[in-house]
């Protein structure tokens, strides 16, 4: 029997945003069956910085690749790394898993702060030169996720941007947030 587990968060008008900005997840009824129409349709509009989702390179660059790049086989992996660690200890940890993973899953537990201030303002500072530590080691990997709001931290967004450019654009590692 197979396991499985969630990996992302439904959107609601409660997820948070990067930022904390308010009211960004917004859902209009535009045909309901109640009310005559063949069909129950909604309209959603929201950032495209909200809930768990990928960046891709063209989020920091006008010449990055973006979602509609990436073949459907890019998106199978058959060697997948998980750690459960804070930030401090993912290079260490990191180096007991397989060379050959494909994407690297890490859960640090801050995600249990989601839904407080605390998760956008406060979160920790992921360090770019993780990306290359990353791309070093395991030379297979394309895609790493974690249980953060962002890349980027509030409280060191220099960083976060290089960690951005470090990620997607030098070592060719999408970055799956959020989850």
């Amino acid at each position: 029997m197979i396991k499985s587990i969630y990996l992302s968060y439904f959107l609601d008008d409660k997820t948070p945003v990067y930022g904390g900005e308010l009211n960004s997840f917004k859902v209009e009824k535009i045909k309901q069956i109640c009310l005559g129409d063949t069909s129950n349709n909604k309209f959603f509009s929201f950032p495209n910085h909200i809930g768990t989702h990928i960046d891709f390179p063209a989020h920091f660059s006008n010449k990055g690749k973006s979602c509609s790049d990436y073949p459907a086989s890019f998106w199978h992996f058959s060697k997948i790394g998980f750690l459960i660690c804070n930030i401090e200890e993912i290079e260490k940890k990191a180096i007991n898993l397989s060379k050959d993973i494909e994407i690297l899953i890490i859960k640090t537990g801050f995600g249990n702060k989601r839904g407080k201030n605390e998760y956008w303002e406060k979160q920790p500072i992921i360090p770019s030169n993780l990306a290359n530590f990353l791309k070093i080691n395991f030379t297979k990997i394309r895609v790493i996720g974690f249980d953060l709001i962002s890349l980027t931290s509030k409280l060191n967004r220099e960083e976060g941007k290089k960690a951005h450019l470090d990620f997607l654009i030098y070592n060719d590692i999408l970055v799956l947030e959020d989850m």
